[in-house]
């Protein structure tokens, strides 16, 4: 019979001819990773890195907390995150004091941050819930937004992987439709995350602007809420902004329709499917619950859902049109009537409208290979493919490139990038972290001090030496390192990139050495 109510939300959905928005907590990356922590147990991991006594450190910010605030304010939302300035605080003085030394970490981004993004960075897969993820993944084309408050990637890794990630303040910039948009920041993307009082602070003056911008969709969508507990402070805020914007009761009744939330109890044998009520602040609030332990029943329905996009998605949906054209200006916009059969569904369809100028750009960076990069580092030989359309090169090109290449050189183009305007993938920006040093295998490492005895004075000297191609790589390495400056680099590799890659395994070391040039040229910091 519960099974049977879970297909009766489903069929109202299916009927409503709108794709679901997911809401997402941390409760599924709890249930499908190895990530396995809640806001209290991150925070208690961060003060392990400075307390002996991590558990009751995190208490005593708790009382410190609790007993300056007025009682009126006391709420789990607002003490958590002013126990995370205090975390912060302390954390950051730690590494500065060198107690913390197994964190690299940029002057202008917070330690604990990196810390916190590298901690969740590093999670896998449970074996036992495979089954369930597939399930999850197959979704992917089935959601038509995804919000966040998580911290990690695994949405963007593994289940929504179509969708566009939205970070920070590209949140209040871009289109939200067929996003992730991750409100409370990213793990890629270490100073994006809302941790302290500060940071939420300064989330909460744009709160309601974040709430503007998806009103549309949760007033015309259907709406479920997976991973959080119903008593969620996220979920309450946002839920009173948007019945703050309702103009009547039929509105609000309309509104409470189409919102489920999904709560996990392992004590449930069966599927159970009523209604919940919450008071927010004096506003009551009524939505479907459903609560069960497994998962695999809900999923299977949600994958009943069939992908529906209408003329008027098409046309509205900024990220299905790729844009409306307009001048530069921004005065003068055009709209095309696409299809003139007013029962056509678009199912069929695919339309980019654009600039003509930045369709082109677009297709130009697209075309451009890792090949053309490596040249591009010695011969600067790209700019009148680029026409300085960097954001697009690091936004689009870079991470395609970076999957079927171990290596690239990036920091030339992210130094030309737009930071405020653009999110980076993950993979990017490991790239551009590399120092030098990390091109260093353990049998280039094993060969310094042959190296350092032979006393060579170039790399080109090196390359014309009399010795084996495998000694003769890991000095090429080494001194391109520690001793050849740029100019050095750069000449050798214009005279001799030819002779180099032509030789068996040359071309890995004339990827490494370009690689390096990239860095001691373009890295700020090298």
């Amino acid at each position: 019979m519960s099974k049977d109510q879970i297909s009766e939300v489903f069929n109202n959905i299916v009927k409503s001819e709108r794709l679901p928005i997911i809401f997402a907590g941390s409760g599924l990356s709890k249930r499908y990773t190895t990530n396995s922590y809640d806001w209290k147990e991150l925070l208690i991991k961060c003060i392990s890195n400075y307390s002996d006594d991590p558990l009751n450190k995190y208490k005593e910010y708790k009382e410190e907390v609790e007993h300056g605030m007025e009682y009126k304010n006391v709420n789990k939302f607002s003490v958590n995150e002013r126990i995370g300035s205090f975390v912060e605080r302390d954390f950051n003085k730690a590494y500065y004091r060198k107690q913390i030394t197994e964190l690299r970490v940029k002057e202008e981004d917070s330690p604990l941050k990196v810390y916190v993004s590298q901690l969740l960075n590093q999670y896998g897969l449970k074996e036992e819930m495979e089954d369930e993820i597939n399930l999850f993944k197959s979704l992917k084309e089935k959601m038509l937004t995804v919000l966040t408050t998580n911290y990690d990637t695994f949405f963007e890794d593994v289940v929504f992987t179509k969708h566009e990630k939205i970070v920070g303040q590209q949140i209040f910039k871009k289109s939200e439709m067929g996003t992730i948009m991750k409100i409370h920041g990213c793990s890629s993307l270490p100073n994006s995350l809302v941790l302290t009082s500060k940071d939420y602070d300064k989330f909460q003056r744009k709160r309601r602007i974040l709430s503007a911008k998806i009103i549309n969709l949760f007033t015309e969508n259907p709406v479920i809420f997976m991973g959080y507990s119903i008593s969620d402070e996220n979920i309450k805020a946002i839920l009173l902004d948007i019945f703050q914007c309702l103009e009547d009761d039929e509105e609000f009744k309309k509104f409470e329709e189409r919102l489920v939330i999904v709560i996990f109890d392992e004590t449930v044998k069966n599927p159970l499917v009523g209604t919940y009520g919450m008071n927010i602040e004096g506003v009551e609030i009524s939505m479907t619950k459903i609560t069960l332990s497994d998962f695999t029943p809900l999923l299977k329905e949600m994958n009943k859902l069939k992908r529906i996009t209408t003329l008027k998605e098409i046309q509205h949906i900024k990220d299905l049109v790729y844009d409306i054209v307009e001048d530069n200006e921004g005065e003068k916009k055009k709209l095309v009537n696409l299809v003139e059969d007013d029962e056509y569904d678009g199912d069929e369809i695919v339309v980019a409208i654009g600039k003509e100028s930045e369709m082109l750009d677009s297709v130009g960076i697209t075309g451009i290979q890792a090949s053309d990069l490596f040249d591009d580092l010695i011969n600067d030989n790209l700019e009148s493919t680029l026409r300085g359309r960097y954001n697009l090169l690091a936004e689009r090109q870079l991470p395609n490139l970076l999957r079927g290449n171990n290596v690239l050189p990036v920091n030339k183009y992210l130094k030309n990038v737009d930071r405020d305007n653009i999110v980076l993938e993950e993979k990017v920006i490991n790239m551009e972290r590399m120092m030098p040093e990390d091109f260093l295998t353990n049998s280039i490492r094993r060969r310094g001090t042959n190296y350092a005895r032979c006393n060579y004075e170039s790399l080109e000297e090196i390359f014309n030496a009399e010795i084996p191609y495998n000694k003769k790589f890991s000095y090429l390495v080494l001194r391109t390192v520690f001793d050849a400056n740029v100019e050095e680099i750069q000449k050798f590799l214009q005279n001799y990139n030819e002779a180099l890659r032509q030789i068996n395994n040359g071309n890995t070391i004339y990827r490494k050495l370009v690689c390096i040039l990239d860095i001691k040229k373009h890295k700020e910091s090298a």
